[in-house]
């Protein structure tokens, strides 16, 4: 979930360069996967609308293994970790209604940031991500999505650094390259990118920038992609609108009138294959959120470019056999 605040009236999308200077392809292979991708989402899902889109379509998708559903705090904007959770399951209810279909389990984590980069918070959430992350290898990783606070997956690494040989984790967060900064999901908890930035965990990331490039949408582009999309369709637009709504000073002073970004399709963009970037050094937090780049031979992969037409054509089609359209 992000709410940019007013950090980020300029966002730019920068290309890094490694190697011969060619854009790398950062997604995975589908085509070669024979086994759909394990995950866990955490999300502060219900503090604005982007969080309800990407936890719907990650839900729908065939090659998404969604084993849980960790709801995290957002502290700027008041939002707990227990409040998300009833948003998530309001959620799964509204997507997958058949109670004979495999839900993943939601669980609340942590309601606080951390109170340092040394310290985790002992929660359920935290546990549950323990738990099924020991059925993984580094071979075999489990992927964690971020959009919301990192707060319970970087208590995770404090509790079990062995989680890094275990996990990636793959986050909407951060400004742009090579700067840093943030407005929102760093923000609520900057501790927690500390301790995941100073492990050796994978991590990719999609910045703000190129979130805020490829995935916005006017109400009326909204309308055109959920409409006769069936129940499914109906409420996300509802959430879409309603956003737009409450919010009118914020989404015009942040992005544009009556326009808002998803942010965080970012994260099931990238599990789909639908994205590209580089990897770059693995940089430093700093405490005023910018980052400081030591020479440490480590690296991180950095989103450059989402195939937005792509996401939206997946998403709608799968929307449409909820209700067996085509």
């Amino acid at each position: 979930m992000t709410i940019l605040m007013q950090l980020f009236s300029l966002l730019l999308v920068s290309r890094i360069a490694i190697g011969d200077g060619s854009l790398q392809a950062a997604s995975p292979n589908l085509n070669a996967a024979k086994a759909p991708t394990s995950a866990v989402l955490t999300t502060d899902v219900g503090a604005e609308t982007d969080d309800q889109w990407a936890m719907a379509h990650l839900l729908l998708s065939r090659e998404v293994d969604l084993r849980a559903i960790v709801t995290t705090h957002a502290r700027l904007v008041g939002l707990s970790s227990k409040s998300s959770a009833e948003k998530a399951a309001e959620v799964l209810a509204k997507v997958l209604p058949d109670k004979r279909v495999a839900h993943p389990r939601i669980e609340a984590g942590s309601a606080l940031p951390l109170v340092d980069a040394k310290t985790p918070r002992e929660n359920a959430g935290v546990d549950l991500l323990l738990s099924i992350s020991k059925e993984f290898s580094p071979a075999r990783r489990l992927t964690v999505f971020v959009i919301g606070a990192a707060t319970d997956v970087a208590s995770a690494i404090l509790k079990d650094p062995t989680i890094t040989n275990r996990i990636t984790v793959v986050a909407m967060a951060f400004a742009d390259w090579p700067a840093g900064g943030d407005g929102f999901n760093v923000t609520n908890d900057p501790a927690a990118w500390m301790v995941i930035l100073d492990s050796d965990v994978p991590v990719v990331v999609g910045s703000f920038a190129v979130t805020g490039k490829a995935l916005k949408l006017t109400r009326a582009e909204g309308k055109a992609l959920m409409t006769g999309r069936g129940p499914v369709g109906e409420y996300l637009y509802s959430q879409f609108t309603d956003w737009l709504d409450r919010s009118a000073q914020l989404v015009a002073k942040v992005v544009a009138p009556d326009t808002w970004v998803i942010w965080d399709e970012v994260v099931v963009a990238h599990v789909l294959g639908m994205t590209r970037g580089h990897e770059v050094p693995r940089p430093k937090l700093n405490p005023d959120l910018s980052f400081s780049h030591p020479d440490t031979g480590r690296r991180i992969t950095w989103l450059t470019e989402i195939d937005a037409a792509r996401v939206w054509r997946d998403f709608t089609q799968k929307l449409n056999a909820t209700q067996g359209t085509r």
